[in-house]
């Protein structure tokens, strides 16, 4: 599964490149480079704000495991914000869709869960 992750990551700047290419040929290039600058304004302003609510709740945490979490959830919204300050359709969508605090707590959680699960040590008695 990492591997599908890493390979989908490293092909991202040649999808958008490409789906930018197609959407200049249909809509026009000063139309593009509009909406380029327009998502990525308008994706700095999200991260702003759902970086500020992360920190106010990091700042109030007062378990060991709140404090992954929000950490957690911090790391998810510099990834999202690198994709929507990366010039590019497919970027942006994803960008935008972890910026959403719902699908991000979703995502958190399932993480954590999984670290749960995944470092369980079995003790056996001799």
């Amino acid at each position: 599964m990492l591997r599908f992750w890493i390979v989908l990551l490293l092909a991202l700047p040649f999808i958008d490149l490409y789906v930018l290419i197609q959407a200049t040929s249909v809509l026009g290039f000063w139309q593009v480079i509009a909406l380029v600058l327009i998502t990525g304004l308008v994706g700095a302003e999200l991260i702003r704000r759902e970086g500020i609510h992360v920190l106010k709740k990091l700042q109030r945490s007062v378990t060991g495991g709140e404090v992954s979490r929000n950490m957690l959830e911090g790391g998810i919204i510099i990834f999202s914000g690198l994709m929507l300050l990366t010039p590019g359709f497919i970027s942006d969508i994803l960008g935008f869709t972890l910026i959403l605090r719902p699908l991000r707590e979703r995502i958190v959680v399932k993480l954590t869960e999984g670290s749960k699960n995944s470092f369980h040590i079995e003790v056996r008695q001799f």
